[in-house]
């Protein structure tokens, strides 16, 4: 069977489209604007070949119908059973209609050891549903389980059954994620945001560290606020240091050890060889040069940081305090298996570089292959090395969380989760089957790409993820909870579907594949609890009825920006009109700050770059800004934010215009009762530009746009002193 590529969804072969219902395909959805999209049948047919079930004939797709169906018959326990906290505590299992009449022991073996044994009795089982499977009536049925279970990581057992699938994993998960007690009842914080890389100051080399993180978060402290946030610190490629979107990482469970602080690490002043390049006059001025450039030169950093790196492991291995030793050894055990395989990782690609790791000997596929083992041996030192780097990168974290939390700030460090991962990174290499590396996800058309948006990145399976027990997904909130007082989701609807890009197609090909909400926000909950650690999910673009009402359920704050709280109108919301449960901002990475918005900074870039509608000119999506600027003055107003004289029409503004524009737009958000609101470092210090023009890659120096005010200055200024005090009194009101 073959399929014309015109061919909508609905025109599919039965088979196809039954086989679609029960992969979790949307075979159609609405956009932002509201207009209707059904896929092309040969698009729905190429997404179910990326999601490993092929359907390019009849007989495949039969077949692969078949697996599907059966396969959670064929289990007695399923792979992974997640519980919440204020349900009914029951594990569904799959028996034989005849033995339901039977008594079956199990026993749950708890988190701790623990083992907690019952057995079924009469009325325990509640009947889901029923099917004949290979002439085999089969029932699917709840147990009823002992409802004191504590929240954890379970693993069920029933007794008398075959080895295959006798057992299962058992989550117990809280109903909700976790709220300090303070924003419970009604408390509200505000902090600042920054990208870290952009931040300039008089100790770093040219990129934003972890030790501006800290001053940042002391400063911050000291002003009254409770947060700090930052972009994500996610591990980028070492031997590709241009390729530096926080966005697309190599994994999302490491560290990127360009933010490290060489200075602030203890091997420095230790370390003779590292004070002998210090001292050398070409360093002196690669240093300097890369100090005082506009953009980040993350090739000059990155070698800079590289040269000292190298002597001051030996330093660290030579003559490293036993305290320090102990404290890496014991990081080196708490990482496990995965920490090894990533600092492996680290040392191939470093070798085999520029070539992605699927280009890489066949033999070096697979982290688990002897060849794998043997080049791990070989290269202990070097393996070792890397280890060290994600040691020190995870104690300078820490350190700037402790930073802020020994100032009395009540959340913490506000950390960033990227929403995937570049199909050449450690964690495709780590995790290959968890990921559909074939396809690539992104979003449906919208304002910021009227064609659909490819983001070029690899989906997870989320049907191999249930296979794993969803131990992927656990693994990367516990490294990103692992610092964080708050964590932001990126593009959280990923939590119910994603918008997949099926093999050979463009983004308007698009195609939604759902995942299962429900256990990953139980999983999301139990972590958060954990961790102690606030939950933000963004919420912006193209989002599924009723998913911001079950984020509120869950405790996960909303992500509300200035400019997109409208009336149908287009008039902005009042501050009360704001949810209690979000976190209210001016803009993000992806917008231009307030000085560059006011200005049609971004209107002009767009056009010059051709990244608009085909139908759209300047002078018209100009005229729409003027618009804005005029709905956003006459909001400031409303709220006596600003005077009436203030000039609506002129851009660009005075330095004094713009301060005043900037001040009353962080009055206005301090004033809704959100519980989180942040104050961007851009927007504090006038920029213009943004750091991030989405559908470019080589047009626009993406992700490298440097502030044009050191961290010290600006954090000791009056200016952010006087906008700190108005802002804390509207919070505290």
């Amino acid at each position: 069977m073959t399929h014309d590529d015109a061919t909508p969804a609905s025109g599919a072969d039965p088979i196809v489209t039954a086989l679609a219902a029960v992969a979790g395909v949307e075979t159609s959805y609405r956009d932002i604007f509201g207009k209707e999209h059904e896929p092309r049948a040969s698009a729905v047919t190429a997404l179910l070949g990326a999601l490993d079930l092929p359907a390019a004939t009849p007989d495949q797709a039969e077949s692969s119908l078949r697996t599907l169906e059966t396969e959670r018959w064929l289990r007695a326990v399923p792979p992974v059973s997640v519980i919440r906290r204020g349900q009914r505590m029951g594990i569904v299992l799959a028996l034989p209609s005849a033995a339901l009449t039977t008594r079956h022991s199990w026993r749950i073996i708890l988190e701790d050891g623990t083992v907690v044994k019952g057995e079924s009795a009469s009325g325990s089982f509640y009947v889901a549903e029923t099917a004949v499977v290979d002439g085999v009536s089969m029932t699917r049925a709840s147990l009823a389980l002992r409802d004191d279970l504590p929240d954890g990581y379970h693993t069920f057992c029933l007794d008398g059954q075959s080895d295959n699938g006798s057992q299962g994993s058992l989550i117990v998960a809280p109903a909700a994620s976790w709220l300090p007690d303070f924003m419970t009842a009604g408390g509200r914080v505000w902090g600042i945001n920054s990208q870290l890389y952009s931040v300039r100051s008089h100790t770093n080399w040219g990129m934003g560290d972890f030790a501006d993180l800290a001053v940042l978060a002391n400063h911050t402290a000291r002003l009254g606020g409770d947060v700090v946030g930052i972009n994500p610190v996610h591990a980028l490629f070492p031997s590709k240091p241009r390729d530096a979107s926080p966005y697309s990482p190599s994994s999302r469970l490491f560290l990127n050890p360009l933010y490290i602080n060489i200075e602030e690490m203890p091997e420095f002043p230790l370390c003779p060889r590292a004070q002998e390049i210090m001292a050398d006059p070409a360093v002196v001025r690669r240093l300097k040069k890369a100090q005082d450039g506009d953009w980040v030169d993350y090739k000059a950093v990155a070698t800079l940081k590289h040269d000292l790196f190298d002597p001051m492991f030996q330093q660290f291995e030579a003559h490293t305090p036993l305290a320090r030793l102990k404290a890496f050894e014991a990081f080196v055990k708490e990482g496990g298996a995965r920490l090894h395989r990533f600092a492996v990782f680290q040392v191939l690609e470093r070798r085999l570089a520029p070539k992605p790791w699927r280009q890489w000997p066949k033999e070096y596929h697979r982290c688990d292959s002897p060849a794998v083992e043997a080049f791990a041996r070989e290269h202990d030192k070097a393996v070792r090395f890397h280890k060290w780097l994600q040691f020190e990168a995870d104690r300078q974290l820490g350190a700037a969380a402790k930073a802020l939390a020994d100032g009395g700030g009540r959340v913490g460090l506000y950390l960033d989760l990227a929403v995937g991962v570049n199909s050449d990174g450690a964690d495709t290499w780590m995790d290959p089957d968890v990921y559909a590396t074939s396809a690539r996800f992104g979003a449906p058309p919208d304002d910021l790409g009227p064609q659909g948006q490819d983001w070029g990145l690899p989906p997870l399976n989320p049907h191999t993820l249930r296979q794993r027990a969803y131990g992927p997904f656990i693994a990367m909130l516990r490294a990103n909870m692992r610092h964080a007082g708050a964590l932001r989701i990126d593009h959280a609807m990923a939590l119910q579907h994603l918008f997949w890009i099926p093999p050979g197609h463009q983004a308007v090909d698009g195609i939604y594949v759902t995942y299962p909400l429900d256990d990953l926000m139980g999983i999301v909950a139990l972590e958060s609890h954990r961790n102690k650690c606030v939950v933000i999910g963004e919420d912006l673009g193209t989002v599924p009825p009723g998913f911001r009402e079950r984020m509120a359920s869950e405790n996960i704050l909303s992500y509300r920006i200035l400019y997109f709280e409208r009336w149908e109108n287009g008039l902005l919301h009042r501050p009360e009109i704001y949810p209690p449960l979000a976190l209210a901002t001016a803009s993000s990475h992806d917008m231009a700050p307030i000085a560059g918005h006011w200005e049609g900074w971004d209107v002009h870039l767009r056009h010059k770059l051709g990244l608009t509608r085909a139908d759209a000119t300047e002078a018209e999506d100009l005229k729409a800004r003027a618009d804005d600027r005029a709905i956003l003055i006459g909001a400031l107003q409303d709220q006596n934010l600003l005077p009436t004289d203030f000039p609506a029409t002129t851009a660009p503004l005075s330095d004094r215009d713009t301060r005043a524009l900037v001040l009353a737009c962080h009055q206005f958000l301090a004033r809704t009762p959100s519980r989180l609101m942040l104050m961007n470092l851009d927007d504090l210090v006038c920029e213009t530009t943004q750091v991030n023009v989405p559908g470019t890659v080589d047009q626009y120096p993406n992700w490298s746009r440097r502030l044009r005010v050191d961290i010290e200055t600006l954090m000791s200024s009056e200016y952010l002193r006087t906008t700190a005090e108005a802002v804390l009194r509207e919070r505290r009101k």
